[in-house]
């Protein structure tokens, strides 16, 4: 959308007039003038507030276009000698911070260390528009509630550091998977499936014990449910393992047993003779899958950068048990 705010002020229309009209009908149109203006500039503002808004193509939206609106308002002439400008209006500067520090969260797929980052900047932007009387910003507690909202915590059993990379696409990372997942969706409309059919497939596999060739890779809510978990390769992951580490990564990276099991159901074909039994079997194989294992699945070759802690693992059997 363009919009030019001078052809709004200039082009609201002109009048032509003989000299001899009265003082009484020249005030009368330069208030209508006026008001006029004042309307076009309004409009003005809020064609600014609402590209703000929707601007979601930029990863770190400013405060440029919120600044802009508000100078302009307050240089707008008033209709009137004794009119008192009225007050501009403002994004709540607390609003504004906790927006920003939510698109960090899910179009960039921040860190938490990122995600502290961006919240302090976009408060120092807020403060330079913000008034005096407005309420300082708590930004631990924006910090803690996109956390809690937009972050998942979990845990995985690894013997060095770099145990945490996918067997393939390693150096894609997660947020660009979930970019990816989002354009095959929309190039098909509305689709029922949480995620596209064949990666849907490629995430059951890889819950059935095939990860030599898989993208994704395995964590759980409670380490110690796998301890004691009905399939013998997952107790000895737990029992032999050095380390338990932690991880807190964004939602939107992460994939469920009961989506995937949704997708392949919603999107398999009855009709294709080539994959139909080969999904009804994983269906089946991971409808069996004990849910108190809490496994998920995270998509991505950068799972390390979202570790936030790392010990001794508490399970492990001695060599002697």
């Amino acid at each position: 959308m363009n919009v030019d705010p001078r052809n709004a002020a200039d082009n609201s229309f002109e009048v032509q007039r003989p000299h001899h009209v009265g003082r009484q009908q020249d005030e009368l149109s330069a208030q209508t003038i006026a008001a006029r203006s004042s309307e076009d500039q309004a409009n003005f503002e809020q064609q600014l507030n609402d590209l703000a808004l929707d601007d979601l193509d930029s990863v770190y939206p400013t405060a440029a276009p919120v600044s802009l609106a508000a100078d302009s308002a307050s240089a707008a002439p008033s209709s009137a000698p004794n009119e008192a400008i009225s007050e501009p209006s403002r994004y709540p500067a607390s609003s504004y911070v906790s927006g920003r520090a939510q698109l960090a969260a899910t179009l960039t797929g921040a860190t938490l260390e990122a995600l502290r980052n961006e919240i302090e900047l976009a408060a120092q932007q807020a403060a330079r528009w913000s008034s005096a009387t407005d309420a300082a910003i708590d930004r631990d507690r924006v910090f803690d509630d996109v956390a809690r909202s937009s972050y998942v915590t979990l845990r995985r059993f690894q013997n060095q550091d770099t145990d945490c990379k996918p067997h393939t696409e390693e150096n894609t990372s997660a947020i660009s998977h979930v970019r990816n997942t989002a354009r095959d969706h929309s190039s098909v409309g509305d689709p029922l499936e949480r995620y596209p059919l064949d990666r849907a497939r490629q995430a059951g596999w890889h819950m059935r014990g095939k990860t030599t060739v898989s993208a994704f890779v395995s964590l759980v809510e409670d380490p110690s449910k796998l301890v004691v978990s009905r399939d013998p390769w997952a107790r000895a992951i737990a029992n032999n393992a050095d380390a338990l580490h932690t991880y807190t990564v964004p939602k939107t990276t992460i994939w469920t047993p009961d989506d995937v099991l949704s997708s392949i159901g919603l999107g398999m074909n009855a009709e294709d003779q080539d994959t139909i039994d080969g999904d009804v079997d994983l269906m089946c194989s991971l409808g069996r899958t004990p849910t108190r294992e809490t496994e998920r699945l995270f998509l991505g070759g950068n799972l390390e950068s979202y570790r936030t802690s790392s010990e001794a693992n508490p399970y492990k059997r001695e060599s002697n048990e």
